[in-house]
């Protein structure tokens, strides 16, 4: 995980956005490999292993839910995320939902000099040098507000994962959903079709 993100986590429990303290064990680079999250409001620890920040273990319909299983839109690639984002200049951090992080390691490829992290990305999306991973059951640890843009995944289109997903994004800036007849309250719609939603953030 890379240490600076540490600045655009939350805690995932239900209390008051709070944020969370790192205690590196093992660094490589600006990349955690092992360490320590824990919240200063309920005295949470969550460990980070082998690069992966884990807010709690996926298991049953969690698991199901992240599995990454969903099959993606046909055409979608790291390099059209790229463009539908249109992100200039360095800095900041883009955030992928599940299964659309199996892209995450090519897109932070080529987003040289914006970090990119994924929550429950498939397995097979291990942690890079400017790619995160980060693992959590019950809600995005992830800050409001915080995020140059956001990429979400089929499997995580519905409901309050969309919700909460959308709402870690800087007003104006730029989603990609992996869900054409997703309808979200606040997305501006800039392109839809070939099973995607792009829009800009605009909140009342």
């Amino acid at each position: 995980m890379f240490i600076e993100l540490t600045e655009a986590l939350r805690c995932p429990r239900a209390h008051e956005e709070s944020y969370l303290v790192c205690v590196p064990a093992q660094m490589d680079g600006r990349r955690v490999v092992r360490g320590m999250l824990g919240c200063p409001v309920c005295q949470a620890e969550f460990p980070i292993e082998d690069g992966v920040a884990l807010f709690g273990a996926l298991s049953g319909t969690a698991a199901q839910r992240h599995s990454g299983t969903a099959p993606p839109p046909v055409g979608l690639t790291a390099e059209a995320i790229q463009t539908f984002l249109d992100l200039r200049g360095p800095g900041g951090y883009v955030l992928m939902v599940g299964s659309a992080g199996r892209l995450g390691p090519r897109l932070a490829e080529l987003l040289e000099h914006v970090h990119v992290a994924g929550v429950n990305p498939p397995q097979s999306a291990a942690p890079t040098a400017g790619w995160s991973v980060l693992r959590s059951p019950d809600g995005l640890p992830v800050k409001r507000h915080s995020m140059r843009a956001v990429v979400v995944g089929r499997d995580a289109s519905e409901g309050p994962w969309l919700a909460a997903a959308l709402g870690t994004l800087l007003p104006g800036l730029r989603a990609v959903i992996e869900d054409q007849d997703a309808n979200p309250a606040g997305l501006v719609e800039l392109a839809r079709g070939a099973g995607v939603l792009v829009g800009e953030w605009r909140p009342r």
